[in-house]
């Protein structure tokens, strides 16, 4: 009973619990979702999953800009009492957004073959599927940020836990059923997409209902937005590269995307209490000590996840990929890359916390370090690729340096506000 007080009483706790418990849903369904298509595909299908899901996600992190400009100053306007404006700027957004995200996603469509021989892919089908998930990857951060900066996080977990099991239903359902090929898993990827973007909608509409619109001006995102580009972008290149460096220089390596796609889990889970954090720790360039306060409280939590997360995958790395992949009998290979890719993910896992933070204050000065070390992570591995463990020791260095660099400056006293 005294925990449960505890968390009611403090928001960080309370927000990052109901957070937290959406995510060990979708934790679980999307390993279930790795378990099925890694058992069924064939090893070479898995591979170019991998490598479609890591373009994905590499796209993905440029377009969470939106995600964390929208939470950003809908924070700001939340805490300056101007709801009915957050209306506004979501409806400016959705109009200069959606119109490129659809006229992209038909050109990716109408020239699949040519995109699909670019790639030496044998098939167009994952490229039309990726052209049809198009709008909705540009929709969903607008939706998920409005719903972050609002504070509604029970709505962001139900719109998740929906879209995993979508994702899960069909995605792993179409190839066990159907057949088992790469565009089948990655039609229930985008159909999945989808549903949490209806979910997200609902929830939206919902917080908006009946709130004032004034008559001030909204605040001006594009500078922010084009710095907030930058660093988001370079985070994704240390986070997600890796899975299509090795894709590049090793093209028969079946074993690398299932150390990936383990590792990756290790950043997921975490990653709801960075969520919780942003719009509690937004500023107009100002520090206060309970933001000061809530970032500590952030990074000590998601400190401890890891450390755990990584002694299990250090310990237990046969026993997980036979449980999760089905591999009785991993190799040595295989066992040290799960071990390697979890300590790399746990550098990112924690860098995402500080990358937040100071986002969320303003203070880009000390996130430009991350795009200093994605480039030198990209020229390292161009020099040294000799081996897939030399990119895994590439991209551990370059995520300890960013880490080290923003940490600096998220411990240095900021502007008092």
């Amino acid at each position: 009973m005294k925990i449960l007080s505890a968390i009611r009483s403090n928001e960080l706790l309370k927000h990052s619990s109901i957070l937290f418990g959406g995510m060990m849903v979708v934790h679980v369904s999307n390993m279930v979702y790795q378990m099925v298509v890694g058992r069924v595909l064939p090893s070479e299908e898995y591979a170019l999953l991998a490598a479609f899901l890591g373009v994905l996600a590499i796209l993905q992190r440029p377009l969470g800009t939106l995600q964390t400009s929208i939470s950003h100053y809908s924070s700001i306007l939340k805490q300056d009492h101007r709801e009915g404006d957050i209306k506004r700027l979501l409806k400016k957004w959705l109009l200069l957004t959606g119109g490129p995200a659809l006229f992209f996603g038909t050109l990716m469509i109408l020239f699949s073959e040519t995109l699909a021989i670019f790639f030496h892919i044998d098939r167009t089908e994952p490229i039309i599927i990726v052209g049809a998930i198009f709008p909705a990857m540009f929709l969903v951060p607008i939706m998920n940020g409005t719903i972050q900066g609002m504070q509604r996080f029970g709505w962001a977990s139900i719109s998740a836990i929906l879209g995993a099991f979508t994702r899960l239903a069909l995605g792993a359902g179409l190839v066990c059923i159907v057949y088992p090929a790469c565009g089948w898993a990655m039609l229930g990827h985008g159909l999945s997409i989808y549903m949490t973007l209806g979910i997200l909608c609902i929830g939206v509409a919902a917080g908006l209902k009946g709130v004032v619109v004034s008559d001030y001006a909204l605040p001006s995102m594009r500078y922010y937005m084009l710095q907030s580009l930058c660093i988001q972008a370079a985070y994704a290149v240390l986070m997600t590269a890796d899975v299509i460096l090795v894709k590049h220089y090793f093209p028969n390596d079946r074993q690398f995307a299932f150390a990936a796609t383990l590792g990756r889990m290790i950043v997921f889970l975490p990653g709801a209490i960075a969520v919780a954090m942003f719009p509690k720790v937004a500023s107009k360039g100002t520090t206060s000590d309970y933001q000061k306060s809530t970032f500590l409280k952030s990074f000590y939590i998601t400190f401890l996840f890891v450390i755990c997360a990584v002694a299990g995958c250090w310990l237990f790395a046969g026993l997980v990929a036979e449980i999760i992949f089905g591999i009785s009998e991993p190799s040595p290979y295989l066992k040290s890359m799960i071990r390697a890719m979890s300590a790399v993910m746990a550098l990112a896992a924690l860098l995402n916390v500080t990358i937040q933070y100071l986002v969320a204050q303003r203070r880009f000065f000390g996130a430009w370090g991350v795009v200093v070390f994605a480039v030198l992570y990209i020229v390292a591995t161009i020099f040294n690729h000799e081996t897939a463990f030399e990119i895994v020791v590439c991209a551990a260095i370059t995520n300890l340096g960013a880490l080290l660099a923003t940490l600096f400056f998220c411990l240095k006293r900021g502007r008092d506000e």
